[in-house]
């Protein structure tokens, strides 16, 4: 019963905050501006932005770094990245959506690309990614209504899928491909 209660309103409030911004795949020469999610939990995730940032400053655009951070703190242990722009599993409301204050930038100033490399994030990416104001959207995992232009999760068999660096790899390179 409670389960599809949350399911209701968690539509509900994707519904409310969707973009209305028409997507779509564009080539890397029409981009210019890139909101990135990742999650802190994935193996080397500091080399991992340092990648990102170093792919942004090669191809000229200006990158937005936006982390996930649910882990366990302890009372002695400090978040890795900075406070403005990590969401942390205690501050999402009941739902599982993310402080709106955090996420400002992604649900009010439109960019050209949204990436996220959030392999499963549940509901807080799922709502992230509906309302990111882009014109084309990457993922790894699609969700319900086809949030993603294109999702790149590699097979299970693989090691593409459980390596987040390749993964982002993989992604530049379509870009790089698109005309």
């Amino acid at each position: 019963m409670f389960e599809s209660l949350l399911t209701f309103f968690r539509k509900r409030k994707i519904r409310k905050y969707a973009s209305d911004i028409p997507t779509g795949i564009i080539p890397l020469d029409g981009i210019s501006s890139v909101n990135v999610v990742i999650d802190v939990e994935e193996p080397e995730f500091d080399i991992l932005k340092e990648e990102i940032l170093a792919w942004g400053r090669k191809t000229g655009l200006k990158v937005n770094i936006y982390f996930l951070d649910f882990r366990k703190l302890g009372k002695e242990e400090l978040l890795l990245t900075s406070i403005t722009t990590t969401i942390i599993k205690k501050e999402l409301d009941w739902l599982g959506t993310p402080p709106l204050q955090k996420i400002s930038a992604l649900l009010q100033e439109p960019s050209d690309l949204f990436i996220s490399l959030v392999e499963n994030g549940g509901f807080p990416i799922e709502f992230i990614s509906c309302s990111a104001k882009a014109r084309f959207k990457i993922g790894r995992q699609g969700f319900p209504g086809h949030a993603y232009d294109m999702v790149i999760s590699g097979s299970p068999t693989e090691d593409l899928r459980s390596d987040v660096r390749k993964i982002f790899t993989a992604m530049t390179g379509f870009l790089e491909k698109i005309r």
